[in-house]
């Protein structure tokens, strides 16, 4: 998460201690976007064939298959091609915590570095988690 989250987050805490103080019961209701990154997510993808665009737009993906035992999983494009080698969650959870870190950003060239043949369709994943909003 970016500092401009950390800081609402911050706000957030004080207005709602503030509100137990003075007897006052309060719902505070959090518009900002969130990353919804996680093992989980990318478990209910699959689960509901949730599909989501590479990055360049060109390539329709689904998560097709999940290695729990080893935390990885395959994606499929819209021409049937299945990714190769499996994607290691580690790896992606790495990437992305530099993401939000500011290490680096969220572009596939970027991606690549690190994960070579991966940045297109990681970038594609991130922005369908709103990893791009925070």
């Amino acid at each position: 998460m970016g500092k401009e989250g950390l800081c609402w987050e911050g706000a957030i805490k004080r207005l709602r201690q503030q509100g137990k103080q003075d007897g006052i019961v309060m719902e505070i209701i959090e518009i900002f976007p969130k990353c919804s990154f996680s093992w989980e997510k990318i478990k209910e993808m699959k689960e509901h064939d949730i599909k989501f665009w590479a990055a360049d737009g060109l390539n329709l993906l689904y998560i097709v298959e999940i290695d729990e035992k080893r935390k990885s999983f395959y994606v499929v494009n819209q021409s049937g091609r299945i990714s190769w080698p499996p994607l290691k969650y580690q790896k992606l959870e790495e990437v992305h915590n530099k993401i939000h870190n500011g290490e680096i950003t969220l572009l596939s060239y970027e991606i690549d570095k690190l994960v070579p043949t991966w940045g297109n369709y990681i970038t594609g994943l991130f922005k369908h988690l709103g990893c791009d909003k925070v």
